[in-house]
């Protein structure tokens, strides 16, 4: 009994905390979780687990230098390269800005995309125009390789990342149907520019952003390695990339990087990940698992309802997928790709319909858009999206 309130009380802290604080409301979860069944002792060998193991140090660097790649991109202007010299129409281009933008974790990404869409979308009623910054902006994570969201998803739920991306292809490119039908079909308008293209201006950025998914792939799956270092070629294909980016500093390379570090606080994000794979590593040794096993509750209402809950409660999609993963782990034994499909879509949900979520409320501000009319034209697309995911996780084992 002891044990469950302490999880409880893990559970509660961690969802209101990461409205104020998130690693430290995760730091203090793991201890709540871990004091009863591992005591102080247990707890210190955790964080000591946590801090000498080689395949989790990889991954806090790598995650550490991609906020950096962002602020690199966009303090020296090479981000807003890419977008001024992107000729691919304005319904593409509506969809494919936010969507660059959210390939790095830019802080306050939505509003720096905003502007464009503004302008792209002149005509377009402002909910609509924050519908289209905020669906585009983060569909991407369905399949882009060095995202943390994914990342650490996928090694909570002990699945390759790259096996994860070509399974949920198919339903990134459902999510892009999905978002022309609701959100450009009917603005059949022409962009006009200033200027002429530069493809000088366009290329470098690009390759910036392009070579880290790249050299992953590649060294994955053209270098064999040991499942527990495999995060090493996450940090190498990170690496390349920000080395790329340095290179391409327009001006002061000091300056630049000290300005993006400060926009970026790059050590934010590796103390997130630190407390995220602390209270995976108490939680795995506290005992709770076979506990929660015990009550053989249904993996539909696991990966389904409490995954949307989660993410709605939490605002992310990292940490009701390490909450998540491990409980359905010890209830059905291990994770097939369609679960972890159904699990990441319900998070998903969640996540990009509920007011903690900052791009939500940047989005409407800026566009002066109607919150009952933002959610009108996003839950009918996230009923969709969830209801295609949990209809394969329902139907898989009739068939396989």
């Amino acid at each position: 009994m002891t044990t469950w309130i302490g999880f409880l009380l893990a559970m509660v802290v961690i969802v209101i905390g990461a409205n104020y604080h998130l690693s430290l409301a995760l730091f203090l979860g793991s201890i709540i979780l871990g004091l009863y069944p591992l005591g102080p002792v247990g707890i210190l060998n955790q964080l000591y687990v946590t801090i000498t193991t080689p395949n989790t140090i990889f991954l806090i660097l790598a995650l550490g230098m991609i906020p950096m790649i962002g602020g690199i991109l966009q303090v020296s202007g090479r981000l807003e390269d890419i977008i001024n010299n992107l000729r691919i129409g304005k319904r593409p281009f509506l969809g494919a800005t936010p969507a660059f933008i959210g390939l790095l974790p830019i802080p306050g990404g939505a509003l720096f995309s905003a502007p464009l869409i503004d302008k792209a979308g002149e005509g377009l009623a402002g909910h609509i125009k924050a519908g289209i910054n905020v669906w585009f902006r983060h569909v991407i994570y369905f399949i882009y390789p060095i995202s943390y969201a994914i990342i650490v998803a996928a090694d909570a739920a002990r699945l390759s990342v790259f096996q994860i991306i070509v399974f949920q292809t198919p339903f990134f490119l459902f999510t892009i149907i999905l978002g022309y039908f609701f959100l450009l079909r009917k603005d059949k308008s022409e962009m006009k520019y200033d200027s002429e293209v530069e493809i000088e201006s366009l290329v470098p950025p690009m390759a910036v952003l392009l070579t880290a998914p790249i050299v992953w792939a590649v060294l994955s799956y053209g270098v064999g390695i040991a499942d527990h270092l495999e995060n090493i070629f996450v940090m190498i294909a990170v690496s390349l990339s920000l080395i790329l980016a340095i290179f391409l500093i327009k001006g002061s390379r000091k300056n630049t990087l000290k300005n993006a570090a400060q926009e970026m606080e790059p050590w934010n994000f590796m103390i997130l990940v630190f407390t995220l794979y602390f209270f995976i590593n108490v939680f795995h040794s506290s005992g709770i698992e076979g506990m929660i096993a015990d009550l053989e509750v249904h993996g539909a209402i696991l990966l389904i309802g409490f995954g949307f809950l989660l993410g709605f409660g939490t605002g992310r999609i990292m940490v009701p997928a390490s909450i998540l993963a491990p409980i359905y782990i010890a209830t059905v034994g291990s994770f097939s790709l369609v679960a972890f499909q159904a699990m990441y879509v319900s998070i998903f949900a969640g996540y990009i319909i509920t007011p903690v979520h900052p791009c939500i409320s940047i989005s409407l501000e800026y566009f002066d858009g109607d919150l009952s009319k933002f959610l009108k034209l996003m839950i009918p697309m996230l009923a969709i999206s969830v209801g295609v995911a949990a209809l394969l996780y329902l139907l898989t084992p009739m068939f396989g």
